[in-house]
């Protein structure tokens, strides 16, 4: 007896289940999942598209800054009362700027 009732429970609960979702809900989740689907397929092209573009052209077109100071150009600076070691007439002087805070 036992079985019986838990056959037929499951049946009933079955058809409820079915009976809720018509045929026109159905069709309307397909419908929506083949927008999404196209919506995809266009955001990939768009997607491939983008990553086929030359990079070296947006590179190009920035304006490259100088990556030092010409070496073969002589830079002077004044060291009038600075501290310094050695001699006044050195041809070459090294001088060091640091800040203590």
């Amino acid at each position: 007896m036992k079985t019986i009732v838990g056959r037929l429970s499951l049946i009933l609960i079955g058809i409820a289940a079915i009976s809720c979702v018509s045929k026109a809900d159905l069709d309307e989740i397909k419908a929506t999942q083949k927008q999404i689907t196209a919506a995809q397929k266009q955001m990939l092209t768009k997607l491939e598209a983008i990553a086929k573009r030359p990079v070296a052209a947006a590179a190009a077109a920035k304006p490259q800054r100088p990556r030092g100071p010409d070496p073969q150009k002589t830079y002077a600076f004044p060291v009038d009362n600075s501290p310094a070691k050695g001699a006044k007439d050195a041809l070459v002087t090294i001088i060091e700027v640091s800040d203590f805070q």
